[in-house]
């Protein structure tokens, strides 16, 4: 292995996670950079998939020091995902990827619209108990997200801070914090699959780890510091960038 391409990866997983732990959207970064430095698309899925993990456990540290993460909300996410992800991870896709880039493209576009159409959602704490319902729709989803992060995943976090505002009405940096528990199963899970079919390349994985773990230390550490504003502004144009991304391959 190129110790420059382990430099390259530690770097690029570095800097992607400062705000990745944030708002998400690290893979669409990592993925094709892995791509580019010459592994297979499945193999560099499967390697993003364990490497990424760092990215939740760092994250959950720090957002669990302050006091942020709602470990019930949290765990009924995390099983889900972790269901979802296993099955995305090993069945084949029905749809075309070209077909698939466009849904996905819509339904956050749609998503995306409700956000910015109300200023106040996840800058404000919403008030109301969460209801029966609510947690009915927020295992669905997030098993859907699970599923879709298995097979791919580039993005699933930011799908997971939708479910966090709209279903759970918590807001942007409480998302940011209670969705790891959740990205975490979805990550290892699907990485270990990955890695069970031998499309892990664990020295190019272990660098994307240790990077992934600062950076989102570090990001999540001051987190507080940006405020919900910043921060759903912040998520505002990572999530256009997606968009742009997933049109535009």
């Amino acid at each position: 292995m190129d110790i420059s391409h382990l430099l390259i990866m530690f770097l690029v997983s570095l800097g992607s996670s400062v705000f990745a732990t944030l708002v998400g959207g690290s893979s669409f970064v990592s993925i094709p950079v892995l791509i580019f430095l010459g592994l297979p698309p499945h193999t560099a899925i499967g390697t993003d998939r364990l490497g990424v993990s760092g990215l939740g456990i760092a994250g959950l540290y720090s957002f669990h020091k302050k006091g942020l993460v709602n470990y019930r909300i949290g765990f009924m996410v995390g099983l889900p995902c972790l269901v979802g992800s296993f099955l995305g991870a090993n069945l084949a896709l029905q749809i075309s990827p070209a077909t698939m880039r466009i849904l996905i493209a819509a339904m956050t576009v749609s998503l995306l619209i409700v956000i910015a159409a109300k200023p106040r959602l996840g800058v404000e704490k919403a008030e109301g108990p969460l209801t029966v319902p609510d947690y009915a729709k927020g295992i669905f989803f997030s098993l859907l997200v699970g599923t879709y992060g298995g097979f791919y995943g580039a993005g699933a976090a930011t799908f997971l801070i939708y479910i966090m505002i709209l279903v759970f009405r918590q807001t942007f940096l409480e998302g940011a914090a209670t969705l790891k528990l959740g990205s975490i199963a979805l990550s290892a899970t699907s990485g270990i699959t990955y890695a069970c079919h031998g499309a892990v390349d664990f020295p190019l994985a272990a660098a994307m780890f240790a990077g992934a773990c600062i950076g989102s230390y570090f990001g999540a550490r001051y987190a507080d510091r940006i405020g919900n504003v910043w921060i759903k502004r912040v998520f505002i144009g990572v999530v256009l960038l997606m968009v742009i991304k997933l049109l535009v391959p």
